[in-house]
């Protein structure tokens, strides 16, 4: 679960079954800068936004080219 709303409201958080269960709460002060959002990153400029889908563009195509780089313990090396 993941609320982006400026709230005083309680969160209720309700438990059912029998198991046990964690959770984590975090919150932070509004961000001070207009925020770009795109499909798999969120930037403080619209060319920061840009940049940043092209290299994730440019990497997804490095990883299809280099197809399956898995190793045997199930890692995956990393493009830089």
């Amino acid at each position: 679960m993941a609320v982006f709303d400026r709230s005083e409201a309680p969160i209720r958080l309700t438990a059912s079954g029998d198991t046990d269960a964690v959770f984590v709460l975090g919150s932070a002060i509004p961000h001070p800068h207009e925020l770009h959002l795109g499909y798999y990153s969120v930037h403080t400029s619209a060319e920061a936004l840009e940049r940043g889908e092209r290299r994730i563009a440019e990497l997804g195509s490095k990883l299809a080219e280099a197809g399956d780089r898995r190793t045997k313990s199930g890692s995956t090396p990393v493009f830089q």
